[in-house]
C-alpha cells in the first residue's frame, strides 16, 4: 500500500506532468531537425571522405583526397575568395541602406503608418526567389527596361552590358536580402526607450554623439543578427549567380552544385563541408565578441 501511495503521489506532482508535456511538445520539432538537417549533414560529411571507382560509383575509401584536391586547385580557392568578397559586399551595402531606412521608420514615421510601410518594404520578399531573379533579367538585359529607356531618350545607341556581370549580381543580391537586414535592425531600434536619447541630450550630447553613444550600441544586436542572416546565405548563393552572374559571377554555391550535377558526390560533399566549416569558424570568431543571447534577445 505504501508503494502504491508513493507512485500515485509522484504521478500527481505538477512538475512531472509539466516535463512530460514539454517533452511531447519538443520531441516532434527535434525529430524534424534531426531527420532533415542533422542526419543529411552527417551523411554529407561521410561522403566527403569517400571516392569514386572506375565505374563512377562511390566507395568508402575514408581518405582526405577530396580536400587535398580542393585546396591544391587555385581555381577553386579563387571562387571561394570571390564568394567571400561578394558576401561581404552584399552585407555591407545592405547594412548601409537598411540602417538609415530602419532608423527613419522607427523614429520619424507615425505609429499608424509603420505597419503599412513595413508591409510595402517586405512584400517583394513574399514573391518566389526565382521570379525575383528573373525580374532582374528583364530589367538589366540588353532589351531590358534600363537599356530600353536609355535608348528611347537617346542617351545610348547600343545596349549597355549590364547583365551577366558582378554588378548585376550584386544589385540583385542587395535587393533580395535587404528585408532580412532591415527587420532585425528595425526591431532593435523600435524597442529602444526614447527617454534614453532625451537623457543624453539633457546631459549635453549633440545629436551625433547621442547616436554614437546611445542609439548605435543599443541597435548593435539587430545589426549583427541582420549581418548573419544576410552574409551566410549569400556565401552559399546559387540561384542568383546562375541567372545573373555569368562567368565572372560564378560563386561557390554553383561550384558545389556542378559537382553533384556531374555525379561526383564525394567532391561536392567535400566542397560543401569546407563551406560549412568556414561558416562555423566565422561564427565562432563573431561569438568571441558577441553573446548569442544578446543577438536573439
Amino acid at each position: 500500500m505504501t508503494t502504491i501511495a508513493v507512485e500515485e503521489t509522484e504521478l500527481n506532482r505538477p512538475g512531472l506532468w509539466s516535463r512530460i508535456a514539454l517533452f511531447a511538445v519538443v520531441l516532434p520539432p527535434l525529430l524534424y531537425l534531426l531527420c532533415l538537417y542533422v542526419f543529411p549533414v552527417l551523411i554529407m560529411l561521410a561522403y566527403s571522405f569517400w571516392a569514386l571507382d572506375d565505374n563512377y560509383r562511390m566507395v568508402p575509401a575514408w581518405n582526405l583526397e577530396q580536400y587535398k584536391y580542393l585546396i591544391q586547385q587555385p581555381t577553386f580557392v579563387k571562387i571561394l575568395l570571390r564568394s567571400l568578397r561578394m558576401a561581404f559586399l552584399n552585407t555591407a551595402i545592405t547594412l548601409l541602406i537598411a540602417y538609415p531606412l530602419a532608423y527613419f521608420l522607427s523614429r520619424e514615421v507615425k505609429s499608424r503608418w509603420k505597419p503599412l510601410l513595413l508591409v510595402m518594404l517586405i512584400a517583394p520578399s513574399w514573391t518566389s526567389f526565382l521570379i525575383r531573379s528573373y525580374a532582374w533579367m528583364l530589367i538589366l538585359g540588353d532589351s531590358g527596361l534600363i537599356n530600353y529607356a536609355l535608348r528611347t531618350v537617346g542617351v545610348i545607341q547600343e545596349a549597355l552590358p549590364l547583365l551577366f556581370s558582378p554588378g548585376s549580381l550584386l544589385t540583385a543580391l542587395v535587393y533580395i536580402y535587404l528585408p532580412y537586414m532591415l527587420l532585425p535592425i528595425y526591431a532593435s531600434l523600435e524597442k529602444m526607450d526614447p527617454s534614453l536619447l532625451e537623457a543624453a541630450r539633457g546631459l549635453g550630447a549633440n545629436p551625433f554623439r547621442a547616436f554614437r553613444r546611445v542609439t548605435l550600441p543599443l541597435s548593435t544586436p539587430g545589426i549583427i543578427a541582420g549581418c548573419m542572416i544576410t552574409f551566410i546565405p549569400t556565401l552559399g548563393e546559387y540561384v542568383v549567380p546562375a541567372l545573373l552572374g555569368g562567368r565572372s559571377g560564378y560563386m561557390y554555391g554553383n561550384l558545389i552544385a556542378d559537382q553533384f550535377t556531374m555525379f561526383d558526390w564525394p567532391a561536392g560533399a567535400s566542397f560543401a563541408a569546407m563551406l560549412l566549416a568556414l561558416t562555423l569558424v566565422l561564427m565562432a570568431l563573431l561569438f568571441r565578441f558577441v553573446r548569442l543571447q544578446d543577438i536573439w534577445a
